[in-house]
């Protein structure tokens, strides 16, 4: 009885210890993916894999909207995360969360050429969108994702310059 207890007694500690909760799991995956596009130096502008652009547009009140457009898969990608960050030369994570796909949620997302089904988390593509004060940016974004099987992960860094 003793062993019994004792057993049960270090099952919960261990337990206790190791309760990390799913929003601190998902920030760390956002740090870690914006630390990483802070960090890389050399960046793409397009892929073999989907498209990916961005636009730049006036807001009123002296402020401009940018979006980042991932889509139009040309293989098989499941498991997909996005983050894009406005560039202003900072090497040290913004305190204002930037766009992102597949980071927060349980959602999971797959773009698959010539499939759309909401339902089964299916899209076309994606859209980010954010807010900066200049009127040039560079935009950096992460893309990751797993083969069919997620067994094999793939990442892509991209700076894409916009300006109005």
């Amino acid at each position: 009885m003793k062993k019994i207890t004792l057993l049960l007694s270090i099952l919960l500690l261990l337990s206790a210890c190791s309760n990390v909760s799913e929003e601190e799991t998902q920030y760390e995956i956002y740090k870690t993916m914006y630390q990483n596009i802070l960090n890389t130096t050399s960046f793409s502008t397009s892929s073999n894999y989907f498209d990916i652009s961005a636009t730049l547009t006036r807001l009123d009140g002296g402020e401009y909207r940018y979006d980042v457009f991932v889509d139009n898969a040309k293989i098989a990608m499941y498991d997909i995360e996005i983050l894009a960050i406005v560039d202003e030369g900072l090497l040290m994570i913004s305190n204002q969360m930037m766009p992102s796909v597949g980071i927060y949620g349980s959602e999971e997302y797959a773009m698959i050429p010539y499939q759309v089904n909401a339902e089964l988390g299916y899209v076309q593509g994606f859209n980010l969108n954010g807010v900066t004060n200049d009127t040039n940016a560079t935009i950096k974004v992460q893309v990751t994702w797993k083969d069919y099987f997620k067994i094999r992960s793939y990442k892509e860094n991209f700076a894409i310059e916009v300006s109005v």
